[in-house]
């Protein structure tokens, strides 16, 4: 009897203690322009991106070596940051993926290239005043972030 009452105070103990949810960050806000600085096997670039930020979603457009370029698959939970580009190089389409972590004013993450045989590199970034990238055309469409995404975030 003793192992029993025992048994269930340990569980009325822990059961307040499972059901706390852990203290999630506040999404930050990245909307604004921002200079993105890196060294790929080509060599150094500094690219501006420009966010346009519906909660979690971002959209946007890139001032790039490449011309300019939309923001596609971006989004943002916590200080967590993703987005991708896709260049265009002699008629081939060439996926960039940047991920990071946003801290106020700053970014720092890496760029994958899937495909392409170019290990990951380190990107910083920083907020940005001054010129303005041109606005995404897909900024008027509704933000929704790609169902897979939202599912392995859930």
């Amino acid at each position: 009897m003793k192992a029993l009452t025992l048994l269930a105070g340990i569980a009325l103990l822990a059961a307040p203690l499972a059901a706390q949810d852990t203290t999630k960050v506040a999404t930050a806000n990245v909307a604004g322009n921002w200079d993105f600085s890196f060294t790929s096997p080509q060599g150094a670039a500094n690219w501006r991106v420009k966010f346009e930020q519906f909660g979690d979603t971002l959209r946007g457009s890139a001032a790039t070596d490449f011309g300019q370029l939309e923001v596609s698959d971006g989004w943002i939970t916590g200080n967590e940051l993703y987005f991708t580009l896709y260049l265009n190089v002699d008629g081939q389409s060439i996926t960039v993926n940047f991920a990071g972590t946003v801290k106020g004013d700053t970014a720092q993450g890496r760029i994958e290239v899937p495909g392409v045989g170019v290990d990951p590199f380190p990107f910083t970034a920083i907020r940005a005043t001054g010129f303005e990238v041109a606005a995404s055309p897909l900024a008027a469409l509704p933000a929704e972030r790609p169902a897979l995404v939202r599912r392995i975030l859930r």
